[in-house]
């Protein structure tokens, strides 16, 4: 697994991506944010410089984090897929996690009868198919259903078109085994047992994870805040970088 230190002042913060992207879509935060931690990045299995793994499970996710890590503890942010990655980390290796951050993250992405926040079963499924038939089409669907309504949407279309479709690793079967995690996974359960002071951002335009979703996890994590950025979409990080970044940075210097 590749896990990059980027170098920084301050302490340790592990980014952890989502799914159809690599290290690379922190791109656009990593210079504000070194400026008060020390950045290391990962690329999740099957994708960007990481091979992929068998079986390809959340569990194994996070050893596999844990195990290429050079440091015992740190603060983690994850985002989407990334996020549910961070829970994990939280919930079952709770001596690695300092602080955490979850960004457009939610328990389970999928709905379910006693879950009206996840996306609709029919769209994931037709997703998957599509997925498998070629990646790269879906892909761009699924970017642009991240990028639709925010400002500069054309300019963040052409950075993760360049950078995660025509310079992409294809690594076919990772991807669809991500997904697959994506599609499987539900920590609402466990959630409670995350111990962590942790801050949750979400974007109140979200198409992928809803915004309740967050507002859920905050009432069930015990030492939990909610951010709602006004007018992002999944990807707030990018959109509203300077709100994120300063939201960030009054987390983690917090010594509460």
């Amino acid at each position: 697994m590749k896990i990059k230190s980027l170098g920084g002042r301050g302490e340790p913060l592990l980014m952890i991506h989502g799914w159809g992207v690599n290290s690379e879509i922190w791109t656009s935060l990593v210079d504000e944010l070194k400026l008060f931690v020390t950045v290391y990045v990962v690329d999740l299995p099957g994708m960007g410089g990481s091979k992929s793994i068998s079986p390809y499970t959340l569990d194994n996710i996070a050893k596999e984090i844990k195990a290429n890590m050079r440091l015992k503890r740190c603060n983690i942010l994850g985002w989407s897929l990334g996020g549910q990655v961070a829970m994990y980390l939280a919930i079952k290796m709770p001596e690695f996690v300092k602080k955490l951050i979850l960004m457009s993250t939610t328990p389970c992405f999928v709905e379910k009868k006693d879950w009206p926040y996840g996306v609709k079963k029919q769209f994931f499924s037709n997703f998957e198919m599509e997925a498998k038939k070629n990646l790269n089409n879906t892909l761009m669907k699924f970017f642009l259903i991240q990028t639709m309504g925010i400002n500069d949407s054309k300019k963040v279309m052409s950075f993760l078109r360049k950078t995660f479709i025509e310079f992409r690793d294809i690594n076919k079967s990772g991807m669809e085994s991500a997904l697959n995690v994506l599609k499987k996974t539900d920590l609402r359960n466990e959630v409670k047992k995350i111990d962590k002071l942790t801050l949750i951002i979400t974007g109140d335009k979200d198409r992928l994870t809803n915004k309740k979703a967050s507002v859920w996890l905050n009432a069930k994590i015990r030492e939990s805040s909610l951010k709602e950025v006004k007018g992002a979409n999944h990807m707030p990080f990018i959109s509203h970088r300077e709100t994120v970044t300063a939201s960030v940075k009054e987390f983690l210097q917090n010594d509460q």
